[in-house]
């Protein structure tokens, strides 16, 4: 029961110490070979351009990993993917 209570208790504070953002990428397929890897959109309404830059590449390389997945592969076509990174408020200061 304890154990259960300090988990729950972690997970809320890390809910309240962090920030989630939402970005969009596109993967482009070309006979089951990736052609290109495109920044769609940085989700954030209170992010500097600086901050919006540096969680787009962080994405592009997450996107970069994504591409092996058997799950995302296409033949031919375009593969969008939506990644969300989480950060603490800390760390997302430091982004500047």
């Amino acid at each position: 029961m304890l154990t259960f209570s300090l988990a729950k208790l972690k997970a809320q504070d890390y809910k309240k110490d962090s920030l989630q953002f939402k970005i969009i990428t596109n993967i482009k397929y070309n006979s089951s070979q990736v052609e290109d890897i495109k920044l769609k959109k940085v989700m954030c309404d209170y992010c500097t351009d600086n901050q919006k830059k540096q969680l787009g590449l962080q994405a592009l390389k997450l996107a970069a990993l994504e591409q092996y997945d058997p799950k995302n592969k296409l033949e031919n076509g375009i593969k969008i993917l939506s990644i969300y990174i989480r950060l603490s408020k800390t760390d997302f200061l430091a982004l500047k």
